[in-house]
């Protein structure tokens, strides 16, 4: 009687890890955009009329045209994030175990998804 195997490329300890700051990475980038997209609280915006930048929340008069914030949304989220992971990534493995799901990665953007879809359609920007 033979028995299969499952074989895998990738070995999960030289992962590391790289899948807790991944899943933290991703749960925490869509979380804190709803704060962001929200209250305004980019790192930049830009005026590409003019071709300046501003920073936070600062703005440039009216006649400067319109503002792009998407850019300094996903900058303000994507250092958070990073900060994020990397401090979970230094948290003891027996802690993690206790208060860590992998689902996270799935559920968290999920119902981030359903309330940004709220903030769009019912709130507006």
């Amino acid at each position: 009687m033979s028995t299969l195997r499952h074989t895998s490329s990738v070995d999960p300890d030289a992962l590391g890890k790289y899948p807790l700051f991944a899943i933290t990475f991703g749960a925490v980038f869509s979380v804190l955009y709803l704060f962001v997209m929200n209250y305004s609280w980019q790192l930049f915006s830009y005026y590409p009329q003019v071709g300046r930048f501003t920073f936070w929340t600062s703005s440039l008069p009216a006649t400067a045209g319109p503002q792009m914030k998407w850019y300094g949304y996903v900058a303000t989220c994507a250092i958070v994030s990073f900060v994020a992971g990397l401090i979970v990534c230094l948290l003891p493995t027996n802690l993690l175990r206790r208060v860590w799901w992998p689902g996270f990665i799935w559920l968290v953007p999920g119902c981030a998804m359903l309330v940004a879809l709220y903030l769009i359609l019912v709130v507006g920007d």
